[in-house]
């Protein structure tokens, strides 16, 4: 996937974006300049008399911006050189640990770039790695070179296209500019076509001419720009012998190293084993955590269920008992009213009876009182009766008042309202009549 920054790096790289730019700058200082005289007229003629001028300018331009480029990248690659490239190491180091500890320290080195020189020798580290053995590194040192050789050539592919396009276009301009000459041409009239078949013929030549021109400063350019990349790619091979060739442990041909061969191979055998149990202690770590962490969740989501389901049902619980508990409440209140209301009932019925009774007494009392005052009159009545007793004794007229007090009595009965009244019994003491009459 192309990220935003390669896209970037792509458009500013691209000569064809360049070469466009360039076209539209020298065009538009030709038409804001306008030189006059000589100058004007053969920048017209060479650059502005026809359309095929227009496309040979425009292609030399991307041309010149492939070389320009070129002469850009190579003057930072000629300062890159001159850069460390690998830390200095006191003694040959073991093939295998000591490409990935320099390979670890080349990808370290981001703010480089794309470096020529890194690059050819984290292809040599990377080939040192996968053999665990530096043998054979000086026939692949040749080999990565080859392959920039190469890769060099295929870079000018674009250049050597605009040179081989630039003189074709100009062949064409001839071939048209004398098909226009030959077409104006008239055998009868031969004075007065002669300026035509003159500017036809001046078309043609000219439109060679610059392209002939133009391909020339093109094919010097690219004679020095390709001369001296070369050089930069001579430099980085010798340096990278330099930097790579006996810093790391060689093989003898004789029995030790074969000793050592194989020394080495199960040295290296042993590695690659504790590398995998590690890896395969690794897995099992994470698969025993990955396990841990399911039971854990599965735990977890089992609690929640759990909590969840008793919180319902404890719910669905409470919500039973507060109904029961509410009917309940609501039957209690409703048989405390029947019981308030049947107590009201008998209370009032007690209250009534209490007022008849509290009625009843009053009128026992009115008539106990009246009772008392009578009893209080029938004492001083008899008192005034055993007076009077005494005097009629005394004087004779006993029956005249006993008849008075008949009607006394009587009286007194219909003061009290009794139906039937026994007279008291009127005791006269003879002894005191006795007494009265001596």
């Amino acid at each position: 996937m192309i990220t935003r920054s390669k896209l970037l790096q792509m458009v500013i790289r691209s000569p064809i974006l360049w070469g466009a730019l360039a076209t539209l700058a020298f065009y538009g200082s030709l038409q804001s300049w306008k030189p006059e005289g000589a100058v004007g007229r053969l920048l017209e003629d060479y650059f502005l008399a026809h359309p095929i001028n227009y496309v040979s300018t425009a292609m030399f331009f991307v041309g010149l911006a492939v070389l320009g480029l070129k002469a850009l990248l190579l003057g930072w690659h000629r300062q890159d050189l001159a850069q460390p490239a690998l830390p200095q190491t006191p003694a040959p180091l073991e093939a295998l640990a000591g490409s990935e500890t320099l390979l670890a320290y080349i990808r370290r080195q981001e703010d480089r770039g794309e470096s020529w020189l890194l690059q050819r020798i984290q292809a040599a580290l990377e080939h040192v790695h996968r053999r665990a053995s530096a043998d054979g590194l000086l026939e692949h040192l040749q080999y990565l070179a080859e392959q920039d050789a190469s890769r060099l050539e295929s870079s000018y592919a674009l250049l050597r296209v605009v040179i081989w396009a630039i003189p074709i276009l100009g062949f064409l301009g001839t071939v048209l500019g004398l098909t226009v000459a030959v077409a104006k041409l008239e055998p009868e009239a031969l004075e007065k076509s002669l300026p035509d078949v003159v500017a036809g013929l001046s078309v043609a030549f000219n439109t060679t001419a610059q392209a002939l021109a133009l391909t020339m400063v093109l094919m010097f350019g690219q004679f020095f720009v390709h001369r001296a990349e070369m050089r930069l790619l001579a430099q980085i091979d010798s340096r990278v012998e330099e930097e790579l060739l006996g810093r790391f442990e060689t093989l003898q041909a004789n029995p030790e190293g074969h000793l050592a061969a194989v020394r080495r191979m199960l040295e290296t055998l042993v590695h690659q084993t504790e590398a995998l149990v590690r890896r395969q202690a690794e897995i099992w770590q994470a698969s025993l955590e990955s396990a841990a962490t399911r039971w854990t969740n599965l735990a977890e989501m089992t609690q929640k269920q759990l909590q969840s389901a008793l919180a319902g049902a404890l719910t669905e619980t409470y919500q039973v008992l507060h109904r029961q508990w509410m009917e309940a409440q609501q039957a209690l209140v409703q048989e405390n009213h029947r019981h308030w209301e049947r107590l009201q009932q008998a209370i009032g019925q007690q209250t009534q009876a209490l007022a008849e009774l509290q009625h009843h007494i009053r009128k026992q009392v009115e008539v106990l009182t009246g009772a008392v005052e009578a009893t209080g009159q029938i004492a001083r009545l008899e008192e005034t009766l055993n007076r009077n007793l005494a005097a009629l004794t005394a004087t004779g007229h006993f029956e005249q008042a006993l008849a008075s007090l008949t009607a006394a009595i009587q009286l007194l009965q219909a003061r009290l309202g009794q139906a039937a009244w026994e007279p008291p019994v009127v005791h006269l003491e003879p002894s005191q009549r006795k007494g009265q009459a001596a």
